[in-house]
């Protein structure tokens, strides 16, 4: 990819239109599937380890089929991990922006599923590149929440949206700063041992 070439381009303001049927409204949220209660992040053990000091210690409980997606719900997937996850949390200036929280897992342990009404999710997916042209930040079209994505640090898996996550497969959470705005250095020290996550 080319640094110079623009990384989005313009179009013209469409005329009003009605949303379309299901989409989310100011206020609330379509969520698929729907939830009994939305207070998961507060039922999940977490500890808070700065990177600095020992390195993560890849989980050694057995996987569990976590699913979740976009907040329109046209982007859904089955993510094969841990239930005690290592969560990374990126300083770079794209995460940093956008508060994302995200684990990795190898390339073929995560599947994109149909949404409910049968849309192909694939076919939602937009994509952002910056910077070195590595990472590929994909999002959802629709809604532009962004449930998991390439990251530069492991190109050969993903990086999953804590976020995104449905409630219920999780039981504990270590998060782990990443210095993206330093990530050469980081990635050549510290941070070293997130390549091993897609490798798993």
């Amino acid at each position: 990819m080319d640094p110079r070439a623009s990384h989005w381009a313009a179009a013209p303001l469409l005329a009003d239109e009605p949303p379309a049927a299901g989409a989310p409204i100011a206020g609330g949220g379509v969520l698929n599937p729907a939830a009994t209660r939305l207070a998961w992040d507060f039922d999940v053990r977490t500890s808070v380890t700065p990177s600095a000091s020992t390195p993560p210690v890849m989980p050694s409980g057995g996987e569990v089929s976590h699913r979740g997606g976009c907040h329109c719900g046209r982007v859904r997937f089955e993510a094969r991990a841990p239930a005690e996850l290592v969560v990374w949390d990126c300083t770079c200036s794209d995460c940093r922006m956008r508060r994302n929280l995200h684990f990795v897992l190898p390339a073929h342990k995560l599947k994109i599923l149909d949404s409910p009404s049968g849309e192909d999710g694939a076919a939602a997916l937009a994509e952002y590149r910056w910077g070195t042209g590595v990472a590929r930040h994909l999002f959802c079209a629709r809604c532009g929440i962004c449930p998991f994505y390439r990251p530069r640090s492991n190109p050969d898996g993903w990086a999953v949206t804590f976020q995104c996550l449905d409630p219920g497969t999780v039981s504990a959470v270590e998060v782990r700063t990443f210095d993206g705005q330093h990530w050469e250095e980081f990635i050549e020290g510290d941070g070293a041992s997130i390549r091993a996550f897609s490798n798993a």
